[in-house]
């Protein structure tokens, strides 16, 4: 039988080591875009990249096609196992590369830039390498092993930030921007195998590989389609508003977006196995699935309320060619703490084995919402320019979250207003902390941007941080706490 406080530490320290590292990499990605307009990329540079980047991660899904999600969710796996499914994901990697590599230029074409079929071929190298790391991965999330995870992870984003400016600086302003990500995933599978040390077995369990692709094929088609509707406003803001308003809309939604999609990313990785072993105990999965809820909030909220607060001096400071995007950062914030409260319950419901849910909600998701961004920018970019698809996720998105959380709280028994009122407690100390901060930029408009921008972020984060902790439990310390407290039992 599970050791539930026990589990409950290592899912803790599992989360506190999630947080630390995201924190990390987001600052060190933040600074890094800032560098690279300021000195080397250009906003059409940076559009251009966009139109090739937003499509990588349809190549890192479809890379795995959810098998990894097999060797984690099953209760019990053995040797034979896990080499049946090595060989069938690098059999399944090799054939998605030759795809690949004949519709690369297509796409190229059909974007009216060749240079963009040509960086997701180069990209697409790593759809082979990422079998050195696939197992290795899938097990140490399996064994909540998430401190050498997200160690690897954040060297291994040092190296995509060294590689990224290196080329930048070198004259390849585009080419940086698949450079820094191969630069990743190299050091991300010598990494891996250095902390999870395995080699597969020439075996092969033909019996079971309808159910592994079965399975697989949900979590990841969930998986793509979440995508598909999270960033298919590149493709909307490129088509109606051109390359140069793309780069602005990328840096403000980057700015948002990227810590919270980062952190929330990494959390379902250690949310799915810690609901997979609890999905035989409802009340112990709704208790774990309320404290995941609470903690992504709380890590996600200072850096949202002080873009919020903020926005015109950060730009000022870190974009000053992309001011423009100020407005659509602040709106974001909106989108920014939906997608904070969404990002839960596609493990949830993967973990249970409904799987299909995520499917159909996802399906739902990708209408309404790709419905939003076209409608709005149709009809109100004279208006609002490039504002216009913020504003449409706005609309869209509450629909698409409460028929979510439905399907999800219902599986576990956890009632609405509990958990509305477990949200609203979190959000409750992010306006009570964004108070001052406005104070201070309505009132200190003679100071230079970089001034005010220190002082509002210390006077806002400070305010989260104290706020949290003591109307919440929540906070710095208690990260600090999770990552010092030692298991009771054996892993």
């Amino acid at each position: 039988m599970t050791d539930v406080p026990d589990e409950r530490t290592k899912v803790s320290r599992a989360v506190a080591w999630v947080g630390l590292a995201s924190s990390t990499v987001a600052l060190l990605d933040v600074v890094a875009l800032g560098v690279l307009l300021g000195f080397w990329v250009t906003k059409q540079d940076l559009g251009d990249a966009t139109l090739a980047v937003t499509l990588f991660f349809f190549l890192d899904l479809a890379t795995e096609a959810g098998l990894s999600s097999v060797l984690i969710q099953r209760a019990s796996i053995d040797d034979a196992t896990v080499s049946s499914v090595f060989w069938l994901n690098l059999a399944w990697s090799c054939a998605l590369f030759g795809a690949m590599f004949l519709i690369g230029p297509a796409v190229g074409w059909l974007q009216g830039n060749p240079v963009v079929g040509t960086m997701l071929i180069v990209y697409a190298t790593k759809l082979v390498y990422q079998n050195v790391y696939f197992v290795p991965a899938a097990l140490l999330r399996r064994e909540l092993r998430f401190k050498e995870l997200s160690i690897v992870r954040t060297v291994a984003n040092l190296g995509d930030v060294g590689g990224r400016v290196g080329f930048a600086a070198a004259g390849y302003p585009v080419w940086c921007f698949v450079a820094g990500p191969l630069i990743r995933i190299a050091i991300t599978g010598v990494g891996l195998q250095i902390c999870r040390p395995w080699r597969p077995r020439f075996v092969f369990e033909r019996g079971h590989v309808r159910e592994w692709i079965s399975y697989g094929s949900k979590t990841t088609g969930s998986q793509m389609l979440q995508h598909l509707y999270n960033n298919i406003g590149y493709q909307i803001v490129g088509y109606f508003f051109g390359s140069a308003a793309l780069g602005v809309y990328r840096v403000a939604y980057e700015m948002v977006l990227y810590p919270v999609n980062f952190v929330s990313n990494i959390v379902q990785q250690v949310a799915f196995p810690a609901f997979s072993r609890l999905n035989q105990d409802r009340v112990a999965l709704a208790a774990q699935f309320r404290r995941f809820s609470r903690q992504n909030a709380a890590m996600t909220l200072p850096i949202l309320v002080l873009i919020a607060v903020a926005s015109n001096d950060l730009f000022a400071v870190f974009f000053p060619h992309e001011t423009e995007g100020a407005t659509v950062a602040r709106i974001l914030c909106v989108v920014g703490m939906l997608r904070a409260v969404d990002c839960l319950y596609l493990p949830l419901l993967d973990a249970v084995g409904l799987a299909g849910r995520n499917v159909m909600i996802a399906v739902i998701a990708a209408v309404v919402l790709t419905g939003c961004d076209i409608v709005f920018s149709a009809t109100l970019q004279d208006a609002l320019g490039v504002d216009a698809i913020a504003v449409g996720r706005i609309v869209g998105y509450p629909l698409v979250i409460s028929l979510h959380a439905y399907l999800a709280l219902t599986q576990i028994g956890l009632s609405g207003w509990t958990y509305v009122r477990d949200q609203g407690g979190i959000l409750l100390c992010g306006v009570l902390a964004a108070i001052p901060g406005l104070a201070i930029e309505l009132v200190a408009t003679d100071l230079r941007p970089g001034v005010r921008l220190a002082i509002v972020a210390g006077v806002t984060l400070g305010g989260v941080a104290i706020a949290l902790h003591y109307l919440q439990g929540l906070g710095p310390k208690a990260i600090v706490t999770e990552l010092k407290r030692k298991p009771t039992a054996p892993a």
